[in-house]
């Protein structure tokens, strides 16, 4: 058995000895080698349904059919002054509000910002609601909902 562990020993202490293997070593440069971000494909970007632009963000602004001038007509023709209580024929001012023109074309949110009261804004907002159809703002070609505001006067003589 002494002389089995000795033949063992013998193999593996000549197999083992020292041999020079050649190292390769890359060329060394002085460029700094920085990865690159994967470029990122930009998708033209898609009008949010949900998203109200302003009228100064449109490409093409919301109109009346038939233009503003026929939109003052038909509130005018629609639009039932409210009697002052003081009964002396001299209600007069400005009604503000605002709406949403949707894509259709159909109004939306109506909202009285500041009237002269004794029910003003309110016949307002229900002419409003009476209004038939706009044209509505275009952005990249397609229709969005749109922000519209206007002020109504009105004169009691």
């Amino acid at each position: 058995m002494r002389i089995f562990f000795a033949a063992v020993g013998l193999i593996l202490f000549f197999s083992c000895q020292n041999k020079s293997v050649p190292v390769v070593k890359e060329p060394e440069n002085n460029k700094k080698v920085v990865p690159q971000k994967p470029v990122k494909k930009v998708k033209t970007a898609l009008v949010d349904n949900s998203k109200i632009f302003n009228t100064i963000d449109v490409d093409v602004k919301p109109d009346f059919k038939g233009g503003i001038n026929k939109f003052y007509a038909f509130l005018k023709k629609n639009y039932i002054v409210p009697k002052d209580p003081d009964d002396n024929g001299s209600l007069q001012g400005g009604i503000f509000t605002k709406f949403i023109i949707e894509k259709d074309g159909s109004i939306s949110n109506i909202e009285v910002i500041r009237d002269i009261g004794y029910g003003t804004g309110e016949e307002l907002e229900r002419v409003l609601k009476l209004c038939p159809d706009w044209n509505p703002a275009m952005k990249d070609g397609k229709p969005v909902r749109c922000l519209y505001s206007f002020p109504y006067y009105i004169q009691q003589k």
